[in-house]
């Protein structure tokens, strides 16, 4: 990691740099409008590193925003270039302690003992581990980047700028809701206190061993610090895939895109940043911690009932009930569209695929080379005046949930555990009604 003096904060500074990037992209949207590799290859640049550099030194949603963009890369670039990318996950960049234990609420440093030199750098903060004086536990400790909740409204700007750029939405359609959503959760991932709460709510939920948090020392939390256990392992991002662990990364993406499943099915919470950072293994692959809930979302009955419905009825390949609720769910949002309804079934059809697999191998499929021209055409075909924004933080972990699987290289039964989180929650439902 590279030690730096500031974040670049200043709202001139950050816009100056990041409408060069958005601009940028607009222009090779022109030219290259059915070609993703390309247009990730002329918004990165010749050098790589250089914009891995750049965004690391912003922090907050702009790098977020950069870490979004590297997922996407993984279908599009070779190995290369996708690993430099992958040092956004990590944020390369540190600040000095001293520019940031500001943070640290003065009576934590009469009680622990905390190392200067962090052990990472995320998006938002860093992490340092720390001892307690009195009992000897290791613990670390997450501390937010001061000033960073600020440039939000600035951040925004740029976000704007290159969701605009980049086409994803039909010229003229109103976007207001769907930016105003971003930017709660943007907020609401600086609240601290906030993803303290969430990471004990998802605890009560889990239902299976394989599934650990780190252990919360509630005395050492505030609004801008997270105290949690030291855990001795790897991140995804960082596991090495070969033939003497493969059985084990078969079971942990097996247990990740079950726990998907049941974050939809039978939670209500989900946890939205799934990139390979957010989770820890141990040395015997045996087990996964979940680290960073800040992104942690709790979705009403309407949109997980969508989500639901969008499986099982791709699942079942009832193109009518599908249709009906993906039409129920617009109306639900007092938002109306026009659609061509067979390249969206199609699309349905070809992105549910994996649910009928008996051993789907996820490290070799072409899915994303297909869905990405099919999904263009069928964005074409799209009128609507207003875009429902409930949906957006799920399909973030949606892209997230199928990179983690890809980079693991890994195979299973998909088609058994889809029944399997499927026959419990319809078990659950019946419980209900009787009830």
């Amino acid at each position: 990691m590279r030690k730096i003096d500031k974040i670049k904060d200043g709202l001139f500074k950050r816009n100056t740099t990041l409408l060069k990037y958005a601009l940028k992209t607009g222009k090779s949207i022109v030219t290259n409008r059915d070609n993703p590799a390309k247009i990730i290859e002329d918004l990165l640049g010749k050098d790589v590193s250089g914009f891995v550099d750049d965004l690391s030194h912003y922090k907050g949603s702009i790098t977020k925003a950069g870490q979004i963009l590297s997922q996407y890369a993984e279908y599009f670039l070779d190995e290369e270039m996708t690993k430099v990318l992958r040092n956004l996950q990590h944020s390369t960049h540190f600040l000095d302690f001293e520019k940031i234990k500001s943070q640290i609420p003065d009576h934590f440093f009469n009680e622990l003992v905390i190392e200067e030199s962090p052990l990472a750098a995320a998006s938002i903060g860093q992490v340092h581990r720390a001892k307690i004086k009195e009992s000897g536990e290791d613990i670390v400790l997450k501390i937010q980047y001061k000033g960073i909740d600020k440039a939000i409204n600035g951040d925004l700007f740029f976000i704007k700028l290159l969701v605009k750029n980049l086409k994803i939405f039909p010229k003229g359609v109103d976007l207001s809701d769907f930016f105003e959503e971003i930017k709660k959760v943007l907020i609401g991932e600086m609240d601290y206190l906030r993803e303290v709460d969430f990471q004990k709510k998802y605890q009560s939920k889990l239902d299976d061993p394989y599934f650990k948090t780190a252990k919360i020392y509630d005395k050492y939390c505030s609004e801008k610090v997270i105290a949690l256990e030291y855990i001795e392992g790897s991140s995804i991002s960082d596991l090495e895939v070969n033939e003497n662990n493969q059985d084990k990364l078969n079971l942990l993406g097996e247990k990740l895109f079950e726990n998907f499943l049941k974050e939809i099915f039978l939670y209500g919470l989900v946890q939205s940043d799934a990139h390979g950072a957010n989770f820890i293994v141990p040395p015997l692959l045996d087990s996964l911690y979940l680290i960073d809930f800040g992104a942690c979302l709790e979705y009403d009955h309407k949109t997980l009932e969508f989500y639901r419905q969008f499986l099982i009825h791709g699942y079942n390949r009832d193109r009518e009930q599908f249709l009906k609720e993906f039409y129920r769910f617009w109306d639900s949002t007092n938002k109306s569209i026009k659609i061509n309804e067979d390249l969206l079934w199609e699309y349905i059809i070809l992105t549910t695929e994996p649910l009928h697999s008996e051993n789907f191998d996820w490290g070799k499929t072409d899915l994303p080379d297909k869905a990405y021209p099919l999904a263009q055409k069928m964005m074409k075909s799209m009128k609507f005046k207003s875009a429902p924004s409930e949906m957006i933080f799920i399909d973030r972990k949606l892209i997230g949930l199928f990179t983690l699987l890809r980079k693991l290289e890994c195979h299973f039964n998909v088609k058994q555990v889809f029944e399997t989180v499927l026959n419990e929650y319809h078990h659950n439902q019946k419980l209900q009604n009787k009830s």
